[in-house]
């Protein structure tokens, strides 16, 4: 995630701090956020929100915000934070390079301690996680009942529930807003 989207006080901040060059507004459509996280129910701090965004590929916006912010903090010129190598050095000298960890479902950079919250609660690194697991059963043959229907697979929970047979050959994944059902495919002689 080469953006983040900073409420409050630090978007006050940001404005205050940072080139505009990185800086962008928030997309919002009705009650949900466009970018830079699609799909994410936006909260009321967000709308007078701003977006910061990495100038460096590899690097999150929440770790760049962070290191440019401590830089300034720390009476230091933001002008080595925008090439790879300058950055590093900064954060080296600032200390913060084992201040985030890569969160390995969304990619996305996060403190040591809020890792596993984020993983509970962050809508998109749970979608990301639950299509993973569509995506190994998928390779493991399973299918969805509708690819399958010729085969005699039941499509409704009444049909699918009155039998135990396919009961036993199915796997649900519960997506936030539906749910995945898969059945493994029956061996071809």
């Amino acid at each position: 995630m080469t953006e983040v989207l900073l409420a409050n006080e630090d978007a006050d901040d940001a404005r205050t701090l940072l080139p505009s060059s990185v800086l962008a507004k928030p997309e919002i459509s009705g009650d949900r956020l466009l970018n830079p996280r699609p799909g994410m129910r936006l909260h009321d701090s967000a709308v007078q929100g701003i977006v910061v965004r990495s100038p460096l590929d590899g690097v999150s916006g929440r770790r760049w915000w962070t290191v440019a912010r401590a830089a300034i903090a720390d009476g230091r010129s933001i002008e080595p934070a925008f090439c790879s190598n300058g950055f590093a050095a900064l954060e080296r000298l600032l200390e913060l390079e084992d201040h985030f960890v890569n969160c390995e479902v969304c990619g996305d950079d996060m403190t040591p301690r809020g890792l596993r919250g984020h993983q509970r609660s962050n809508s998109v690194c749970r979608f990301l996680s639950d299509v993973a697991e569509v995506r190994t059963f998928w390779d493991l043959g399973y299918r969805d009942p509708f690819s399958l229907r010729d085969d005699g697979v039941p499509i409704t929970w009444t049909e699918l529930s009155s039998r135990a047979h396919w009961r036993n050959r199915t796997h649900i994944i519960r997506f936030r807003l539906w749910t995945a059902v898969l059945y493994r495919r029956p061996k071809q002689c």
